[in-house]
C-alpha cells in the first residue's frame, strides 16, 4: 500500500484499508479538503453501484436456449437386463404418473414463489433508485463495531432514506437493531434492521427535521422509544 496518504482515498472509500492504514488516513483526512472531497464522491459512487437496479434478461434469451435444446441430444437411459412383468409395469406407470404430478405441483409452486420474489426485488430496486437519483440525495457512511459499515442515502425532498449495512454484529434471538430519526423533537422510529446484520437495502420514511440517524439495540419487534444509547449515529445533511 502507498505511503502517501493522498493515494489512499479510493481504498478508504471501499473499506479496503488495514486498521493501521485506516487510522493513518483518518488522521490525515480532517486537514486535507482534497482527500475529503474525493472520499465523499467515491463513497457516494460506490453506494450507487452497490444498489444498482437489476435488469431484465433479453427477450431473445429464451428463444436461444430453446433452440440450443433442440440441437443437443440427450443421453438415452440404460435398458434393464430383464423387462418387468405387466403387473410391475402397471405399478411403475402409476408411480411415474404420481411423480410427474408431484414435480408439476412443486415446480409450479417454485415458479410462483420465484416470480413473487423477483417482483418484490424489482419494486425495491425502483424505490431505491428514486432516492439515489433524487436531486438532493446525500450519502453518509460510518464505521462501527470494528469492521461494520453503515451507509445512509437521504433525500429531504422525498422525506425518506436508503440504509445499507455490512458486517454488523449478529444479535441474539431476543434482540434487534432499530433505526431512529434524532432531532429537535423526541426520537422517532425509522424501523428495524435484520438482527443477523445482513446488507439488504432498507427504505425508511419520516426523515422530517431530523439531523442525525441513529441505531440502537432493542427487544425483538422494536420499542416505542430507545431503551439505551445508540450504538452508532450518523449526521445528516
Amino acid at each position: 500500500m502507498s505511503h502517501d496518504p493522498h493515494h489512499l482515498a479510493g481504498a478508504y472509500a471501499l473499506d479496503a484499508l488495514t486498521g493501521t492504514e485506516r487510522r493513518r488516513f483518518e488522521r490525515h483526512l480532517p486537514g486535507c479538503p482534497t482527500c475529503a472531497d474525493e472520499t465523499s464522491g467515491l463513497r457516494e459512487t460506490a453506494t450507487r453501484l452497490a444498489l444498482a437496479a437489476a435488469r431484465r434478461p433479453p427477450d431473445a434469451l429464451r428463444d436461444r436456449v430453446l433452440a440450443e435444446i433442440t440441437r443437443t441430444r440427450q443421453a438415452p437411459p440404460p435398458l434393464p437386463r430383464r423387462l418387468p412383468s405387466p403387473r410391475a409395469a402397471r405399478g411403475l406407470s402409476r408411480l411415474a404418473a404420481a411423480a410427474c404430478l408431484v414435480l408439476a405441483l412443486t415446480g409450479g409452486g417454485i415458479a410462483v414463489h420465484l416470480h413473487d420474489r423477483a417482483g418484490r426485488a424489482q419494486a425495491l430496486d425502483r424505490q431505491v433508485g428514486v432516492v439515489l437519483t433524487a436531486p438532493d440525495a446525500h450519502a453518509s457512511t460510518i464505521h462501527a463495531q470494528g469492521t461494520a459499515t453503515v451507509t445512509v442515502v437521504s433525500s429531504r425532498a422525498l422525506n425518506r432514506a436508503v440504509v445499507t449495512t455490512a458486517r454488523l454484529r449478529r444479535l441474539p434471538a431476543a434482540k434487534t437493531y432499530q433505526m431512529w430519526w434524532l432531532g429537535p423533537a423526541a426520537p422517532r422510529s425509522a424501523g428495524t434492521l435484520d438482527p443477523r446484520g445482513t446488507s439488504k437495502p432498507v427504505i425508511t420514511t419520516g426523515l422530517g427535521d431530523a439531523r442525525t440517524f441513529g441505531i440502537t439495540i432493542e427487544p425483538t419487534g422494536g420499542s416505542p422509544a430507545p431503551t439505551g444509547p445508540p450504538v452508532l449515529t450518523i449526521p445528516l445533511a
